[in-house]
């Protein structure tokens, strides 16, 4: 064959490689310009419209917080103590809503422990009126005395407590006043030194509430002189010598109690 065919068919391999060289070139410039239209399109909003401007805010590292002069914020601290009513106040409304109904009765109990002043009260504040409730029971009730000091000195007045425990579950009357209790008081010879019985002031008859579990209390105090029957308008005794001194309380109907205590020398 000619040599100009070779040449021919040469000719034709490179043109043909060219145009494909060509394609490949404008499908690779045709794809980077619609990589750049979608990021253009992507830049812009939905509907076309300018970007809104946002301004940036504080960074973790600054304060919100504007400090007064002097060193004390008191915006700050109005809203700790707003914060602090607010705790105490959704504490008291939990305490109220959930524990209501047991802390009322067992602040009736244990209120009823410790009775203020001698005619004593119930537990959750509320006092019992002694009017209306049964008698106390004997078997029921432990009467215990005690003083509130070992010793005394010269210029302190002995002050001797009766404590009635209610042991039963339900709160009932005592009655304390001078017709049913007698304390007296005796020296080392047993020689009766003070009485309750003697020339007495007070009513004839306290009755006394004593709460289902708790206790009621009565409160004495002894002037650190002798009585007698027979000298009530004479005035006070004679003073008690110093030494040991022994207190017994009776209540009609129950068992009594007794404890002791020692005036001291000047």
């Amino acid at each position: 064959m000619p040599s100009s065919i070779y040449w021919r068919r040469r000719a034709a391999v490179l043109l043909l490689l060219a145009l494909v060289a060509l394609l490949v070139v404008w499908a690779l410039a045709r794809g980077g310009g619609g990589g750049g239209d979608s990021t253009d399109n992507a830049g812009g909003d939905g509907d076309g419209g300018p970007v809104e401007s946002i301004t940036p805010g504080p960074t973790p590292s600054e304060s919100l917080i504007d400090e007064r002069p002097g060193g004390r914020d008191e915006s700050t601290d109005d809203d700790e103590d707003a914060g602090d009513g607010e705790d105490a106040g959704a504490a008291t409304d939990g305490a109220g809503g959930e524990d209501g109904g047991s802390n009322g009765a067992e602040g009736a109990t244990d209120g009823g422990g410790e009775q203020g002043g001698d005619a004593g009260g119930s537990g959750g504040g509320t006092a019992l009126d002694p009017a209306g409730l049964p008698a106390c029971v004997a078997a029921d009730l432990t009467l215990s005395l005690r003083s509130d000091s070992n010793t005394y000195s010269p210029d302190d007045e002995p002050e001797l407590r009766l404590t009635a425990q209610n042991a039963s579950g339900a709160p009932c009357a005592l009655d304390l006043g001078l017709d049913r209790l007698t304390l007296t008081l005796s020296d080392s010879e047993d020689n009766l030194v003070w009485s309750s019985a003697h020339c007495p002031e007070g009513a004839g008859s306290a009755p006394t509430a004593v709460p289902a579990g708790g206790t009621a209390s009565h409160a004495v105090t002894w002037d650190r002189r002798h009585s007698s029957a027979d000298a009530c308008d004479e005035g006070p005794g004679r003073a008690a010598a110093p030494g040991t001194y022994l207190a017994e309380v009776e209540l009609a109907g129950y068992e009594g109690a007794q404890t002791s205590f020692r005036l001291e020398e000047d």
